[in-house]
């Protein structure tokens, strides 16, 4: 997963894939199938993992903005310490002309969607957020701008200014 997420698809070999697994070519293909069989369990497992482990983060205060606060920073943190998001990077390279990579992509951002639709939801109910939208029009706000951060974090090495972007989004919300 991390070769593909740092390499990307076309930039990862055969070669890397059996250094990364510590597998000759036979036992690789034995195992997952081929390169693009590969690619997407570590794309899935990816977007498993990486939604169990920031999703945590919305569930550990009684308000829920600071909820939502908590999930976006360590949305931004995971995002600046892994050099991006392997599902930004793959809707980049691949879901152009990939419809499965695309069909993963677009399940697991209407999940995203959801969940963080969830979050505003309740942060509205509470008077939290007042600005008068409706919640799922601004979650599409929030994922556009993280895809954007996501991205930015790959081209750019100055990230300073990612954290404080989500901040005034969010504070042009109450």
């Amino acid at each position: 997963m991390n070769t593909f997420w740092n390499q990307g698809y076309e930039g990862t070999s055969l070669k890397d894939l059996c250094s990364a697994t510590g597998l000759h070519k036979g036992s690789l293909y034995q195992a997952f199938g081929d390169k693009h069989q590969l690619f997407l369990k570590s794309l899935k497992y990816y977007m498993e993992q990486s939604f169990k482990e920031v999703a945590a983060s919305a569930y550990l205060h009684d308000s829920p903005m600071a909820n939502l606060r908590s999930l976006l920073n360590e949305i931004t943190a995971k995002c600046i310490k892994g050099e991006g998001c392997m599902v930004v990077n793959s809707l980049v390279e691949m879901a152009p002309h990939d419809e499965e990579v695309k069909q993963m992509i677009d399940q697991s951002y209407a999940m995203k969607q959801r969940f963080l639709t969830d979050l505003i939801d309740r942060a509205q109910r509470d008077g939290e957020i007042t600005i008068k939208q409706e919640p799922d029009r601004l979650a599409a706000v929030l994922m556009v701008t993280l895809a954007g951060l996501a991205a930015t974090v790959k081209g750019f090495s100055n990230t300073d200014h990612i954290s404080y972007v989500l901040e005034d989004v969010l504070s042009s919300w109450a």
